[in-house]
């Protein structure tokens, strides 16, 4: 194995840990009582549960992305790169929207409204990133065209799952 290919892997599982601790360590941040609500100005005091959603998707989006890596070590090829770099990410804004579509009535769940079921749904949406496109897919093609049309599974691949294709 050439170094850069074994290093690009180190750099990949350095990278996902940092965001799974991270995404911990922030959450735990957020959530305590000695959080700064007031940063360079801006009055985060309203957002900063949907931040803590945000790094429970991301928290999600890591720990699949860390299991994926695991799963397919040695099959590292440029489009499992940027899945690998851009999952966290993705399950962060993700886990913010899927916690407003709940709240906003326009998804129904019958769960209870503490923070830790919230906090539950955002893990959820980022450990089941390719399940929640798919179900935002449906959701947009039925509130829009007022049925699924697209014919694909959800994830543009038709394979019925949220990796890459080999």
């Amino acid at each position: 194995m050439n170094p850069i290919h074994r290093f690009g892997k180190q750099a990949i599982f350095a990278y996902l840990v940092i965001w799974f601790v991270g995404s911990l360590w922030m959450m735990a941040v957020l959530g305590s009582a000695s959080f700064e609500r007031k940063i360079m100005g801006i009055d985060f005091a309203i957002y900063h549960e949907y931040a803590i959603f945000g790094f429970a998707g991301s928290l999600g989006g890591a720990l699949y992305g860390l299991r994926m890596f695991h799963e397919h070590y040695q099959e590292l090829t440029t489009q499992w790169i940027y899945w690998y770099l851009m999952r966290p990410v993705l399950c962060f804004g993700s886990a913010i929207i899927t916690i407003i579509l709940f709240e906003s009535g326009i998804m129904l769940l019958q769960v209870d409204d503490s923070m830790s079921a919230r906090i539950s749904i955002a893990f959820l949406t980022g450990y089941g990133y390719g399940k929640f496109m798919e179900k935002l897919r449906d959701l947009t093609a039925t509130f829009f065209n007022g049925k699924n049309t697209n014919g694909t599974n959800g994830n543009g691949n038709g394979n019925g799952s949220d990796t890459p294709t080999k």
